[in-house]
């Protein structure tokens, strides 16, 4: 694995936590009025997301290990964002699965990295694959437990994303962590 790789991987996490913890907060401070807006800028970033996820694969900057499965990221999540921008109307019954859908999209993607990297390193992963574990638990609950009015909804997905994002920050550090530590192993 090159370090570039392993930079760009990090880089859309770190994104993938920060836009999670960014429309976490937007679905706290005022969910009643502020629901179609905040749809739209979720939509956007999710959307944003994928094509990062997009210019990743088709620059050739990742391993090979990466390609295929940033492609099928990238896919999933401008499909989700368009459809989020283009069914605003409907958002308020369908938004916990859309939403929960990214998430556990996301988590797959950190499971995957560290897959990957647990192969390099000579200590434990345990408490990272259980943070991501959460992870995907949080988005199957938001799938199978959907709130049905529109500030239970707000408040439920405001809250599941400040987790993921929070997860996924977690993830990012200890990558960041990783590359510092095993950097003159990865070229």
């Amino acid at each position: 694995m090159n370090m570039k790789t392993l930079n760009k991987v990090k880089m859309s996490i770190w994104i993938n936590a920060l836009s999670a913890i960014v429309i976490g907060i937007l679905f706290l401070i005022n969910p009643q009025e502020s629901f179609q807006i905040i749809t739209i800028l979720a939509g956007i970033i999710i959307t944003f997301t994928g094509i990062i996820d997009f210019i990743y694969y088709f620059s050739g900057w990742l391993d090979i290990y990466f390609m295929k499965n940033t492609l099928l990221s990238g896919i999933l999540k401008c499909v989700l964002g368009i459809f989020v921008l283009t069914h605003i109307s409907m958002m308020t019954t369908f938004f916990s699965y859309i939403f929960s859908l990214y998430i556990i999209i996301s988590a797959i993607y950190c499971f995957e990295a560290y897959t990957f990297i647990k192969s390099m390193v000579s200590y434990s992963l345990t408490f990272d694959y259980i943070i991501v574990t959460i992870l995907i638990f949080t988005g199957l609950a938001m799938f199978f437990l959907s709130p049905s009015t529109v500030i239970s909804s707000a408040f439920v997905i405001g809250i599941l994303f400040l987790i993921n994002g929070i997860g996924n920050l977690f993830i990012a550090l200890r990558l960041s962590k990783i590359t510092k530590e095993y950097r003159r192993y990865l070229q």
